[in-house]
């Protein structure tokens, strides 16, 4: 028998209702994804990304992360600010989702980092007025209101972790040097900048061709079996796609992005890319080499070097980390897309096409004498 439960001792009184600032504090790692290097540089990180997003919503050009010699981060943009109906204090101290962006701006980006941080300190640059707002622990300590010049809008961003949640933990000033130059490169026309104070080094990144320049920069050391990088780019179905493509004498390498978050594990859209180069090989070889047989999807992408970036407006993340995109609309449009530009591609430029397809055929004939040996050495080692 169960023992009787005596008198309740748990009441409305033990309930404390917190502050949408103390429950990022209570339990930053829910927020942040960790209170290690991973997660301090995340805060850094998912600010740049918002931003980069309301560029592109709002025709900005530049950007600029300086890293200064007390920790603190500063992020500056020349967007047109997006609190006209929010105040400042409660964009960083309460839960927001908006702003019409590729999936808006990440709800709780803003809170999260102010609740995070020993202090934190919002410029808002528009209409000649200039609005300053000081945080420290996601608690209001100051606010400023003054004129500037009429022309001039942005955001100014600086916070410093907060040493209580993060201990001694550094700013690594090459990681976000090799972030920054990956955002660039998913970022056409947008400049970024960054200056580490303390090293007194400062890098500017820009490209006209971000993909391009990007799986060029890859292929620094790789053998390309054709001179040019396939770019294929469109949007569909709400679906804004960018997908670059090089054959190589190495080994494949494939890096993706959904909503510019690294996906390690890839996801629709890289399956969606995988077949469409598989279908566009198999169809030339079917209509174009009667009698070839065809390639499997390993034989196909032998060699290739693929940066494979989507944005769309309600992306579904397999994990809470944000490690695999998982869309099934997203592979149905990027199949299709990769497998009718390859063809269109393959028809205008037919040496690409015999290069890509007969690299295609070497690798099938290769794993085919591969297994057939194996085969043979077992039964071998069986009649033994």
């Amino acid at each position: 028998m169960c023992p009787e439960r005596g008198p309740a001792e748990y009441t409305e009184e033990h309930i404390r209702l917190l502050t949408d600032v103390e429950a990022v504090r209570r339990r930053p790692q829910m927020y942040s994804g960790g209170t290690d290097s991973r997660g301090l540089h995340g805060l850094l990180f998912s600010l740049v990304t918002d931003s980069l997003h309301e560029i592109m919503r709002a025709s900005g050009r530049a950007l600029s992360v300086t890293l200064h010699a007390d920790n603190s981060v500063a992020i500056a943009d020349d967007r047109a600010p997006v609190f006209e109906e929010l105040s400042l204090e409660s964009v960083f101290t309460q839960w927001h989702g908006f702003g019409p962006g590729p999936n808006g701006l990440y709800l709780g980006t803003y809170l999260t980092v102010n609740a995070l941080s020993a202090e934190l300190n919002v410029c808002v640059r528009t209409d000649g007025s200039v609005y300053q707002h000081t945080f420290r622990r996601g608690v209001t300590h100051a606010v400023l209101q003054s004129g500037g010049p009429s022309n001039d809008r942005g955001l100014t961003i600086r916070f410093r972790p907060d040493p209580l949640i993060f201990g001694e933990l550094q700013f690594d000033s090459g990681m976000i040097r090799d972030m920054l130059r990956q955002y660039a490169f998913l970022h056409s026309g947008v400049r970024i900048s960054f200056t580490d104070e303390s090293a007194g080094a400062h890098d500017k990144f820009e490209f006209s061709d971000g993909i391009r320049a990007y799986v060029q920069l890859l292929d620094t050391n790789r053998t390309p079996i054709h001179p040019d990088v396939i770019v294929i780019r469109g949007e569909q179905a709400g679906i804004d796609y960018e997908v670059g493509l090089q054959w190589c004498e190495e080994d494949e390498i494939c890096t993706s992005f959904a909503n510019d978050y690294y996906m390690p594990t890839g996801g629709t859209h890289v399956r969606g890319t995988r077949t469409g180069v598989t279908k566009a090989i198999n169809r030339f070889i079917r209509t174009r080499m009667i009698g070839e047989r065809p390639v499997q999807g390993d034989d196909a992408r032998a060699g290739l070097t693929a940066i494979i970036s989507v944005r769309l407006e309600d992306p579904i993340f397999i994990s809470a980390a944000r490690t695999n995109l998982g869309n099934p609309e997203v592979e149905h449009v990027i199949a299709s897309r990769v497998e009718q530009e390859l063809l269109r591609l393959f028809e205008v430029n037919p040496e690409v096409a015999e290069r890509v397809v007969r690299r295609a055929i070497l690798e099938r004939d290769l794993r085919e004498a591969a297994h057939a040996a194996r085969k043979s050495l077992r039964l071998k080692k069986r009649k033994q």
